[in-house]
Protein backbone atom coordinates (compact mmCIF):
# COMPACT_ATOMS: atom_id res chain seq x y z
CA UNK A 1 0.00 0.00 0.00
CA UNK A 2 1.33 3.44 -0.91
CA UNK A 3 -0.23 6.64 0.43
CA UNK A 4 0.60 10.21 -0.48
CA UNK A 5 0.66 12.58 2.50
CA UNK A 6 1.54 16.20 1.96
CA UNK A 7 1.55 18.74 4.78
CA UNK A 8 2.43 22.43 5.02
CA UNK A 9 6.03 23.18 5.91
CA UNK A 10 7.63 25.90 7.95
CA UNK A 11 11.15 26.60 6.65
CA UNK A 12 13.94 27.53 8.98
CA UNK A 13 13.93 31.15 10.08
CA UNK A 14 15.70 33.53 7.76
CA UNK A 15 18.63 35.74 8.66
CA UNK A 16 18.91 39.50 8.64
CA UNK A 17 19.88 39.51 4.96
CA UNK A 18 16.72 37.52 4.13
CA UNK A 19 14.44 40.03 5.84
CA UNK A 20 13.87 42.53 2.98
CA UNK A 21 12.99 39.80 0.49
CA UNK A 22 10.73 37.98 2.92
CA UNK A 23 8.97 41.22 3.85
CA UNK A 24 8.24 41.81 0.18
CA UNK A 25 7.02 38.23 -0.10
CA UNK A 26 4.65 38.89 2.82
CA UNK A 27 3.30 41.98 1.07
CA UNK A 28 2.71 40.00 -2.13
CA UNK A 29 0.71 37.39 -0.21
CA UNK A 30 -1.59 39.89 1.53
CA UNK A 31 -4.19 40.18 -1.28
CA UNK A 32 -6.27 37.04 -0.64
CA UNK A 33 -9.99 36.38 -0.46
CA UNK A 34 -9.72 35.54 3.24
CA UNK A 35 -7.92 38.80 4.00
CA UNK A 36 -10.46 40.72 1.95
CA UNK A 37 -13.26 39.32 4.11
CA UNK A 38 -11.37 40.17 7.31
CA UNK A 39 -10.75 43.70 6.02
CA UNK A 40 -14.37 44.20 4.98
CA UNK A 41 -15.65 42.90 8.30
CA UNK A 42 -13.25 45.06 10.29
CA UNK A 43 -14.04 48.17 8.26
CA UNK A 44 -17.78 47.63 8.62
CA UNK A 45 -17.45 47.08 12.37
CA UNK A 46 -15.27 50.16 12.83
CA UNK A 47 -17.75 52.25 10.85
CA UNK A 48 -20.65 50.94 12.93
CA UNK A 49 -18.84 51.59 16.21
CA UNK A 50 -17.96 55.12 15.12
CA UNK A 51 -21.66 56.04 14.94
CA UNK A 52 -22.23 55.73 18.69
CA UNK A 53 -18.82 56.38 20.27
CA UNK A 54 -18.70 57.87 23.77
CA UNK A 55 -15.08 57.55 24.92
CA UNK A 56 -15.66 59.15 28.33
CA UNK A 57 -18.46 56.70 29.14
CA UNK A 58 -16.32 53.77 28.02
CA UNK A 59 -13.40 54.96 30.15
CA UNK A 60 -15.66 55.26 33.21
CA UNK A 61 -17.00 51.77 32.65
CA UNK A 62 -13.52 50.29 32.36
CA UNK A 63 -12.16 52.23 35.33
CA UNK A 64 -13.36 49.61 37.81
CA UNK A 65 -11.46 47.27 40.16
CA UNK A 66 -9.87 44.29 38.37
CA UNK A 67 -10.97 45.54 34.94
CA UNK A 68 -8.76 48.59 35.33
CA UNK A 69 -5.76 46.45 36.29
CA UNK A 70 -6.28 44.11 33.36
CA UNK A 71 -6.66 47.05 30.99
CA UNK A 72 -3.46 48.59 32.35
CA UNK A 73 -1.63 45.33 31.68
CA UNK A 74 -2.97 45.30 28.14
CA UNK A 75 -1.73 48.86 27.70
CA UNK A 76 1.79 47.71 28.52
CA UNK A 77 1.54 44.54 26.43
CA UNK A 78 0.74 46.42 23.25
CA UNK A 79 3.58 48.91 23.63
CA UNK A 80 6.20 48.78 20.87
CA UNK A 81 8.86 48.82 23.59
CA UNK A 82 7.55 45.42 24.67
CA UNK A 83 6.44 43.87 21.38
CA UNK A 84 9.49 44.66 19.24
CA UNK A 85 12.17 43.51 21.74
CA UNK A 86 10.15 40.37 22.49
CA UNK A 87 9.98 39.45 18.81
CA UNK A 88 13.65 40.18 18.18
CA UNK A 89 14.73 38.31 21.31
CA UNK A 90 12.68 35.26 20.34
CA UNK A 91 14.24 35.30 16.89
CA UNK A 92 17.80 35.89 18.06
CA UNK A 93 17.82 33.61 21.09
CA UNK A 94 16.06 30.88 19.15
CA UNK A 95 18.72 31.01 16.45
CA UNK A 96 21.50 31.09 19.05
CA UNK A 97 20.06 28.07 20.87
CA UNK A 98 19.53 26.15 17.64
CA UNK A 99 15.75 26.06 18.10
CA UNK A 100 14.14 26.34 14.66
CA UNK A 101 10.71 26.62 16.26
CA UNK A 102 11.59 29.59 18.46
CA UNK A 103 13.66 31.28 15.77
CA UNK A 104 10.88 30.79 13.22
CA UNK A 105 8.30 32.24 15.59
CA UNK A 106 10.50 35.24 16.31
CA UNK A 107 11.16 35.76 12.61
CA UNK A 108 7.44 35.70 11.82
CA UNK A 109 6.72 38.11 14.68
CA UNK A 110 9.46 40.49 13.56
CA UNK A 111 8.22 40.64 9.98
CA UNK A 112 4.63 41.00 11.09
CA UNK A 113 5.37 43.86 13.45
CA UNK A 114 7.53 45.65 10.88
CA UNK A 115 4.70 45.66 8.34
CA UNK A 116 2.11 46.48 10.98
CA UNK A 117 4.02 49.50 12.26
CA UNK A 118 4.54 50.68 8.70
CA UNK A 119 0.86 50.41 7.81
CA UNK A 120 -0.31 52.01 11.05
CA UNK A 121 2.14 54.90 10.77
CA UNK A 122 0.99 55.66 7.22
CA UNK A 123 -2.67 55.63 8.25
CA UNK A 124 -2.06 57.79 11.32
CA UNK A 125 -0.42 60.49 9.20
CA UNK A 126 -3.10 60.21 6.51
CA UNK A 127 -6.12 60.53 8.82
CA UNK A 128 -4.52 62.57 11.64
CA UNK A 129 -7.57 62.00 13.84
CA UNK A 130 -7.61 63.76 17.20
CA UNK A 131 -7.55 61.43 20.19
CA UNK A 132 -10.23 61.55 22.91
CA UNK A 133 -7.63 63.20 25.18
CA UNK A 134 -6.86 65.89 22.60
CA UNK A 135 -3.59 64.46 21.27
CA UNK A 136 -2.90 63.64 17.62
CA UNK A 137 -2.79 60.49 15.49
CA UNK A 138 -5.65 58.51 16.99
CA UNK A 139 -6.61 56.33 14.00
CA UNK A 140 -5.81 53.46 14.05
CA UNK A 141 -4.59 52.20 17.43
CA UNK A 142 -0.94 51.19 17.11
CA UNK A 143 -0.85 49.36 20.45
CA UNK A 144 -3.88 47.27 19.50
CA UNK A 145 -2.50 46.63 16.02
CA UNK A 146 0.81 45.34 17.39
CA UNK A 147 -0.91 43.13 19.99
CA UNK A 148 -3.17 41.61 17.33
CA UNK A 149 -0.23 41.29 14.96
CA UNK A 150 1.37 39.01 17.52
CA UNK A 151 -1.96 37.26 18.09
CA UNK A 152 -2.32 36.65 14.36
CA UNK A 153 1.08 34.99 14.11
CA UNK A 154 0.57 32.84 17.21
CA UNK A 155 -2.95 31.87 16.15
CA UNK A 156 -1.84 30.90 12.64
CA UNK A 157 1.16 28.90 13.84
CA UNK A 158 -0.33 27.16 16.88
CA UNK A 159 -4.06 27.84 17.20
CA UNK A 160 -5.73 26.34 20.29
CA UNK A 161 -5.13 27.80 23.71
CA UNK A 162 -1.99 29.67 22.63
CA UNK A 163 -3.94 31.54 19.98
CA UNK A 164 -6.76 32.19 22.43
CA UNK A 165 -4.41 33.66 25.03
CA UNK A 166 -2.75 35.89 22.43
CA UNK A 167 -6.13 37.15 21.23
CA UNK A 168 -7.18 37.78 24.83
CA UNK A 169 -4.08 39.91 25.38
CA UNK A 170 -4.97 41.85 22.24
CA UNK A 171 -8.46 42.51 23.60
CA UNK A 172 -6.98 43.74 26.89
CA UNK A 173 -4.72 46.07 24.94
CA UNK A 174 -7.68 47.59 23.14
CA UNK A 175 -9.55 48.04 26.42
CA UNK A 176 -6.48 49.66 27.95
CA UNK A 177 -6.22 52.20 25.15
CA UNK A 178 -9.87 53.17 25.57
CA UNK A 179 -9.65 53.23 29.36
CA UNK A 180 -6.77 55.71 29.09
CA UNK A 181 -8.74 57.86 26.60
CA UNK A 182 -6.01 57.27 24.03
CA UNK A 183 -8.39 55.89 21.39
CA UNK A 184 -11.95 55.64 20.22
CA UNK A 185 -13.54 52.24 19.80
CA UNK A 186 -13.28 52.50 16.02
CA UNK A 187 -9.53 53.13 16.33
CA UNK A 188 -9.20 49.93 18.32
CA UNK A 189 -11.28 47.86 15.88
CA UNK A 190 -9.28 49.18 12.93
CA UNK A 191 -5.96 48.48 14.66
CA UNK A 192 -7.04 44.97 15.60
CA UNK A 193 -8.10 44.26 12.02
CA UNK A 194 -4.85 45.51 10.51
CA UNK A 195 -2.65 43.64 12.97
CA UNK A 196 -4.67 40.44 12.69
CA UNK A 197 -4.53 40.34 8.89
CA UNK A 198 -0.80 41.07 8.73
CA UNK A 199 -0.01 38.68 11.57
CA UNK A 200 -2.00 35.79 10.11
CA UNK A 201 -0.30 36.38 6.78
CA UNK A 202 3.21 36.42 8.28
CA UNK A 203 2.54 33.23 10.23
CA UNK A 204 1.42 31.26 7.18
CA UNK A 205 3.28 28.09 6.16
CA UNK A 206 5.74 29.00 3.43
CA UNK A 207 7.14 26.77 0.69
CA UNK A 208 10.50 25.03 0.91
CA UNK A 209 13.26 26.25 -1.37
CA UNK A 210 13.98 22.59 -2.19
CA UNK A 211 10.49 21.91 -3.51
CA UNK A 212 8.23 19.24 -2.08
CA UNK A 213 10.99 17.30 -0.34
CA UNK A 214 9.22 13.94 -0.81
CA UNK A 215 10.33 11.01 1.31
CA UNK A 216 9.13 7.48 2.05
CA UNK A 217 8.05 6.74 5.62
CA UNK A 218 6.74 3.46 7.12
CA UNK A 219 2.97 3.35 7.65
CA UNK A 220 1.39 0.17 8.97
CA UNK A 221 1.94 -2.55 6.39
CA UNK A 222 2.99 -0.18 3.67
CA UNK A 223 4.77 3.06 2.93
CA UNK A 224 3.61 6.65 2.76
CA UNK A 225 5.10 9.34 0.57
CA UNK A 226 5.37 12.35 2.87
CA UNK A 227 6.12 15.74 1.45
CA UNK A 228 6.28 19.37 2.49
CA UNK A 229 5.12 22.37 0.52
Amino acid sequence: MLLLAISPARPAAGGVTDLPGDLWDDVRHLPTRENAWWLAGGAATALLVSTFEDPEAVARTLNQPVIDELADFGNVWGDARVQAPLALATWGLGAWAGSEEAAGLGYDLTRSLALTYGAVSALKVTFNRERPNGEDYSFPSGHTASAFSTAGVVSRRYGGWAGGVAIGLGVLTGLGRMEDLKHYGSDVVAGATIGWIIGRNAGRPRGDADGLGLQLVPLGRGLAVAGRF
